[in-house]
């Protein structure tokens, strides 16, 4: 799945998907004014979207959204997910695409759907995994439904993880989260690259220490991957067992799984992130 700047081919598309959506939103399609600030958001380059099978310009849409603001204040515009591609990560895939070219730290604001309001619960939710929080009541919408502001902090964190691996199993384990969302997922193990790291795997042999009193022969480098705005650099460890020191402070629970165990958190949204099966398979293979 690919975020692609949108042109003025996509417009036909980006209208079938905006009627989908107008009994939530309001009149687009047949509003002059709607025309013109897509053509300005797609001039400006502020007009991402997911096209079907990856397509060229003119394919069906997936999603859009449309970026707004200015610097250090940016505000999501229009954001929209097709129903039949809902649940499916294309969301996540447009605000991961936006934060990448974000400078951190910046605020982002959204106006969503108010407390209460059929439907609009959905949406409330997925701005909140981002970290998003509500501040003040917002105007009616153009279709006069209730609606909330919301606010991020946006700040970028990079970390490094280990896809640590025991012939055909990889250790997956529960970190003591703040976020409530995240409590009782599954993760790669490792942390947060801080100022005193050189470098990611410096910062990573220092977490394996903390977390496992693992000191690391050899760190293969997998990859670096985004999810909602931060950076995390994979790297591959085998071990020749499956015996750890884990620190209870730092680990709430660990478990040694398979891909294809892996597959089934991942279908039931149980681990932290969807770059974490995309990085056991590349280290598989």
């Amino acid at each position: 799945m690919r975020v692609f700047a949108a042109s003025l081919d996509d417009i036909p598309a980006w209208l079938a998907l905006a009627a989908e959506v107008e009994p939530l939103f309001g009149p687009m399609v047949n509003d002059p004014g709607f025309h013109d600030a897509l053509r300005s958001a797609m001039a400006d380059g502020r007009a991402l979207c997911v096209r079907e099978d990856d397509g060229p310009p003119g394919s069906r849409l997936m999603g859009g959204l449309i970026v707004g603001g200015h610097a250090a204040v940016k505000k999501i515009g229009w954001l929209a997910v097709s129903q039949r591609w809902q649940r499916a990560g294309v969301g996540q895939a447009l605000v991961d695409h936006m934060l990448s070219g974000i400078e951190s730290p910046a605020e982002i604001s959204v106006i969503t759907f108010a407390d209460g309001v059929p439907g609009g619960e959905p949406a409330r939710r997925f701005y909140e995994r981002f970290g998003f929080r509500s501040v003040e009541p917002g105007p009616l919408n153009p279709a006069g439904i209730p609606t909330q502001i919301m606010r991020w902090r946006f700040e970028r964190r990079v970390t490094a993880r280990a896809v640590m691996q025991h012939g055909d199993r990889f250790l997956m384990a529960q970190h003591h989260y703040m976020n409530p969302v995240n409590v009782g997922k599954w993760s790669l193990p490792g942390g947060r690259v801080d100022p005193g790291d050189s470098d990611p795997e410096a910062a990573l042999r220092r977490e394996l220490r903390e977390e496992f009193q693992l000191e690391a022969d050899e760190l293969r480098r997998v990859g670096t991957y985004s999810h909602r705005g931060n950076i995390h650099h994979v790297y591959h460890v085998c071990l020749p067992g499956t015996e750890l020191v884990i620190d209870p402070n730092e680990i709430a629970a660990v478990a040694w799984l398979t891909v294809d165990e892996v597959r089934d958190l991942a279908a039931l949204k149980r681990i932290f992130a969807p770059f974490m099966l995309d990085a056991i398979l590349a280290a598989g293979r």
